[in-house]
Order: structure tokens, then sequence, then C-alpha cells
């Protein structure tokens, strides 16, 4: 969505196909981290991390109604530790097999390893207005409570937090939209879509969101699809070794009061036992824990959490905090597989987080693959795809979002911040709860009164299970390509996070599918339950 919205921005027209819904794979699948990738000096990768941290300090200015900076606290159990093993990944050795052998004969690393790391991540990182790394004792009444049996001190360090990776695309989304109006540039947007090449040379697409098939002429084919890169290839007839060797990542959120005690609204990244970071972080009023990094071959639609998978989070938070949490504490798990490129090396986090274009020949277009990226540079990942086609279309640059805010960062009325004040005010002024508003700004921003100003005309009935009337449901729909039920829960209003979900919740959806004519009234019934059904099998959530 990103590179349709940049490619708009320069003239050029677009036509998104999606085989699912938008932010359906990799991005709702994440850890939610805009960071600059701490982890990665390890490896040597200084241009990642330098591009990274410049990036989340865009995220930070350009999305702020997104995006939010996040305090990191790594608990350390030893003083040198890890150091040779650290120092020969920062000259190049760790993907070597030596660096493996260092690697795997070293225990965790220590305080003055991490303490050197993070000195030069401030570094790297220079002038951004985020607190600097620092020392922290385990008496800190603001620290998070760890498990003191094992660590002996704590180093915070400053990174931020993308709580909605699948509402910055619906901003996208927006921009996207609004762009190609005001500038006359075609745009089409095709989920849940079905692809066809005609004998003509043309492309017959069809989709839900179109009442007939859709004709186009592709000058340039970008192959953004992720995890599933090499399949959208196959499709495409060409026939070449496999660009992709993805790893699946899971993720748990539990509202478990203990450990919500225990982080006190803080975040922890702490190392397991084979070296993986596995972070523990505040989400809205539960928490959020992992990953994991698991070699994947299949459908990424097939992935799931594994019970090993969960077994070896909630090991973790054990190690970490001294708490006890079974699997009836996960409220839902998800899991989702990284487009990383593939490569031959026997650890899976020694493999590239950077990404990489692939060009080749195709009978009527060029194809271009997108290999690799990560949640936090999505905008700079975008700029290099778009400077790339226009270069191959012989044109100039016309726009940078290098200063772009997303919809939804605009200023807010007298002066008002984000919080209680605002909350009232807007219910005030379009006549609904502070609750909804509350519940509609971390989706929307400051488009949650632009929102809220369209439907307050409209009678109001209360969505079961959340603070969302009917009259903001349906305008969701009618406004950010909805399609299926799913859409709604999972990807638009969010509410595969509430803590309570039931059979109630997901009839109210469906009704106002069918108020707005996305959904046939016979149909109805099939669609709940094609809900519940995903929810258990991607979410482990069984609806009430």
């Amino acid at each position: 969505m990103a590179i349709a919205r940049e490619l708009l921005l320069n003239g050029v027209g677009v036509t998104l196909v999606d085989a699912g819904d938008l932010a359906s794979g990799a991005t709702s699948k994440s850890s939610r981290l805009i960071h600059g990738g701490l982890r990665y000096l390890e490896y040597g990768d200084l241009h990642l991390v330098r591009e990274s941290l410049e990036e989340r300090q865009r995220n930070l200015e350009l999305a702020g109604n997104f995006v939010a900076p996040l305090e990191l606290f790594i608990p350390v159990e030893h003083s040198w530790s890890g150091l040779i093993s650290s120092a020969a990944g920062f000259v190049g050795l760790k993907r070597t097999s030596l660096g493996s052998w260092l690697a795997s004969n070293t225990t965790s690393r220590g305080y003055w390893p991490v303490r050197i790391g993070l000195g030069m991540y401030d570094w790297l990182a220079g002038q951004q207005g985020l607190p600097l790394s620092r020392a922290v004792s385990l008496d800190d009444p603001q620290a998070p409570q760890i498990n003191r049996q094992r660590y002996r001190g704590l180093l915070a360090y400053s990174d931020a937090q993308m709580r909605y990776p699948e509402r910055v695309v619906c901003a996208l989304l927006e921009d996207a939209r609004t762009t190609a109006i005001t500038r006359h540039l075609p745009f089409q947007l095709a989920t849940y879509a079905t692809v066809n090449r005609q004998a003509t040379g043309e492309w017959s697409i069809s989709s839900p969101l179109s009442a007939a098939p859709q004709n186009c002429r592709p000058t340039i084919i970008i192959n953004a699809s992720g995890a599933w890169g090499d399949h959208t290839l196959q499709q495409l007839g060409i026939d070449r070794p496999p660009l992709f060797g993805g790893t699946q990542g899971s993720h748990l959120v539990t509202w478990h009061a203990g450990l919500l005690a225990a982080l006190n609204g803080r975040a922890v990244y702490a190392e397991a036992d084979d070296g993986r970071p596995v972070f523990t972080l505040p989400f809205g009023d539960s928490v959020l824990i992992g990953t994991t990094d698991v070699r994947f071959d299949g459908d990424p639609r097939d992935a799931t959490a594994s019970a090993a998978e969960i077994d070896y989070l909630l090991t973790m938070v054990h190690r970490v905090f001294g708490i006890t949490l079974s699997h009836d504490d996960v409220t839902l798990h998800y899991s989702g597989v990284r487009p990383l490129p593939r490569q031959e090396t026997d650890s899976n986090a020694a493999v590239s987080r950077d990404h990489h274009l692939v060009w080749q020949p195709h009978a009527e277009a060029s194809v271009l693959t997108l290999v690799g990226g990560k949640l936090t540079t999505w905008r700079a990942l975008s700029e290099e795809v778009v400077t790339q086609v226009l270069s191959r279309l012989q044109r100039d640059r016309i726009a940078t979002t290098t200063q772009r805010k997303l919809p939804g960062h605009d200023g807010l009325p007298d002066g008002l911040t984000p919080g209680p004040s605002l909350w009232q005010h807007w219910a005030a002024e379009f006549e609904t709860t502070s609750e909804e508003v509350a519940a509609l700004w971390p989706l929307f921003g400051t488009r949650a009164s632009e929102l809220l100003s369209a439907v307050m005309q409209e009678p109001a009935r209360p969505i079961a299970d959340c603070a969302f009337t009917d009259r903001v449901v349906r305008w969701v729909i009618r406004q950010e390509a909805v399609t299926v039920l799913g859409d709604l829960v999972e990807r638009r209003l969010m509410t595969v996070f509430n803590p309570r979900l039931s059979r109630q919740h997901l009839e109210d959806l469906a009704t106002c599918l069918v108020e707005t004519g996305q959904l046939a009234e016979s149909d109805r019934d099939a669609a709940v339950h094609e809900a519940a059904r995903q929810l258990q099998h991607h979410y482990g959530r069984t609806v009430s």
C-alpha cells in the first residue's frame, strides 16, 4: 500500500491486487515494534541499523497517532559474557562457521557487551529526542519487576511501538485514494481477487469490490506479496530458483494480572537459551509476548502458533519474571511468516533482515519482486521501489514522502491533547460517548472527528463487546474496502484483541454488513460461523 501511495504521488496509475484482505499477511502478524534493530549490530549490519533508526524517527514524526516511543529494559545475568561472540559478529564473522561456533559456546550476553552495543545504538541514532540508554537499578519503582534470582541488573534503551500496523495500511489507502482523485489518476483496489491473463495480453481481475471484472495492461508488475513471493512468480509463469526462505514468528496475548503488574507498563527484551530475543510488551491493557523463529516451507496462510512455540514463550515469561503462565492464560495467539531471503545457514537468526529488489523479464511487463523488508522501514522501502520504477518508466520523481504525514496526524482543537478531555469534547460535539471516541482514537487519530461528523445524524445502536456503535461500523464498511466479516474483526476495528468476544459481537457486525449491502441476509449465519472458525484457527479464540 505504501508503494501504491508513492507511485500515485509521482503521477503513476496503480491497480493494487491482493489474494486476501489488506494487511492480512505478515503486517498483521508482526511484533508491532518500530525499532532500529539493536540485534543487527551483532551481524555487522550497520547500514540496516542506520536506515531503521532514521525510519523509526520518521514513523514517530509522520504517524504519531499510530506510533509511540517505548522504553525497553534488558535484564542481564553476567558481566562480560558474550563479548567475543558479539565482537566477532560486528566484524562480519557471525554468519561464518567460526561465528556460529562462538555463539553456540557462549552464555547470555553480559552487562558490558550489552552496554557497549547500546552506546553504539545511541550514537547511530544521533539526536532524535528519545532518551539515551542507561543502567537501571533493580529497585527502581518505575522499572519492570524481573526475576531477581536470575538477573543481576537492568539496562534500558529507546525504540517505538506501532500498536496497529493494520490501521497504518488503512491510512495509506485513504492517502492513496485522495491522491488519485486530486491528480485524476487511475487507482483500482481489488482484494480477495482472482487474476487471469487474457489472450490479448490484458489481465482480467475479479474482486468482490467490483461489480464486474476489471481489465488492465500493466507496464510493470510489482510483486510485493511477501512470503508468497515465489508462489506469485510461479503464477506469472516465471520459472526460477526460490528467492524466499521465510521463518515463522508466533506471538501470545494475555491479560494475566500478575504479569501486567510485573511489567509495570514497560517493555522487556530478554535473551532465551538459544540466543533469540523475546519481547514482553505492553499492548493496551494486555501484554504481548513474542516471538519465535522457526523455518516454514508451507503456505503462509497455514501458519499458526504451535504448542511448542507457546511453551517456548511461556517458559521465557517464567524465566524473566518468575511467573508461571499456563495455556489457559493465553487469551489469543497469532503467527506470521517473515518474507526473508533464502540463505543457507544453520541459524535462522543469522538470515539477513535487510531487503533487496529483483527484476525479471516477462512476456507483457517487467516484474519487480521485493525480497525481505521490515515493518519499521515500510516507507524507505516504498521510496526505493518507486525510484527504480520511475527510472524504468523514464520519469522524474515529483514528490517525496520523507515529510508527508499520514491521515489522522493533524492538529487538535483548542490545544487539546489525546486523553479524557479530548474524548469528552468530541463526545459532546458529535453526540456519542467518550468511550467510543477513546476506542476510535488508536484506529483513526484525528480522523475520528471526520468519521463521527459524517455519521452523527444516523441513529446509533451499540455493538456487543466493544464501545463502537453500528453507525460507525457501517462507515468503516463503506470507506475501507471491507468484504467479509473477518476484515472488520481482525483488521479494521481490531476487536480481535478485545478481552471478551462473543457470538453476539459477530452477529451485530454481520447485521451491519447486511445493512450496507455487503452481505445477503441469507448468508448471515454462514458468515458468522466462518468468522468464528477463522478466529479459532488463526488466533486460538473460541467465541462464546
